[in-house]
């Protein structure tokens, strides 16, 4: 079977990084010609996969990860960083889709597979063209369409949205922690994880609260954007300096607020 352009770039690209992944570890200096006095180390080692989802919160959970990858993947590219950014454009696709394949089906959903693939190889073969922008923003919407997949009384709800939000700080305080080594950030991609399943909270807290204005419900998503706000102060640097901001302890303690705001 002969492969299309837009695979065969995709190819290059992974077979690209898979090498780089192998050889010798690369300094965040190297990578991004910063100077810094400790270097911190990439590699770009697939994750691991949560397992297919199970049920509508679940299905957002996963879904809000993949959105956390690109939207971390974006902002590196804006900072002109597209070595760092371009894990998380293949991690969506060869990690994490596979988790929402079977919910879209059963919900005769359009699956956007391709257009993760799509950007994935625009981003390798060039990062700051207009059209990679105009991809990314496509493959965005093809991410919030998905989502309208969940039955409204469940997307759209307070406290389910909340257990979500929780469980996806829960699960950066655990990509944080692998991206820790004695103290220092030595795997940034995972630093980055963390960084962009904030970023996705961030986004669904607000459209909670603009959407929210019960006084109950208005104080609850407070009390919870206050947790989240801790979180994103460790991991708020685009680039970490050699020390970071807050220990794995100090960043699963706040993990553990957001978890029990969710359980009341």
């Amino acid at each position: 079977m002969r492969l299309s352009l837009v695979a065969s770039l995709a190819l290059i690209g992974i077979c690209f990084y898979a090498v780089c992944a192998g050889a010798s570890p690369v300094s965040l200096g190297d990578a991004t010609s910063l100077k810094t006095a400790s270097p911190v180390f990439i590699y770009t080692a697939a994750e691991s996969s949560y397992g297919v989802a199970a049920d509508d919160t679940d299905f957002l959970f996963r879904l809000g990860m993949l959105e956390g990858h690109l939207i971390i993947g974006h902002d590196l590219l804006k900072a002109n960083k597209p070595a760092l950014a371009l894990p998380h454009f293949g991690h969506p696709v060869r990690e994490l889709y596979a988790d929402l394949s079977d919910y879209l089906e059963k919900k005769k959903a359009p699956a956007f597979d391709d257009k993760l693939i799509k950007l994935e190889a625009a981003v390798s073969a060039a990062p700051d063209s207009p059209d990679t922008e105009t991809l990314y923003q496509s493959t965005i919407a093809a991410v919030h369409q998905a989502r309208q997949t969940v039955p409204e009384q469940v997307r759209n709800s307070v406290p389910e949205m909340i257990r979500v939000c929780a469980d996806t700080i829960d699960a950066a305080s655990g990509e944080y922690g692998e991206a820790l080594e004695h103290g220092r950030v030595e795997t940034i991609v995972e630093y980055h994880d963390s960084r962009g399943y904030l970023s996705y909270v961030a986004q669904e807290l607000s459209h909670l609260m603009e959407t929210h204005k019960d006084a109950a419900d208005q104080s609850l998503l407070t009390r919870f954007k206050t947790v989240l706000a801790k979180a994103q102060y460790i991991v708020e640097p685009l680039i970490p300096g050699p020390v970071p901001r807050g220990t794995v302890s100090q960043y699963r303690a706040v993990a553990s607020e957001a978890v029990d705001i969710a359980k009341k």
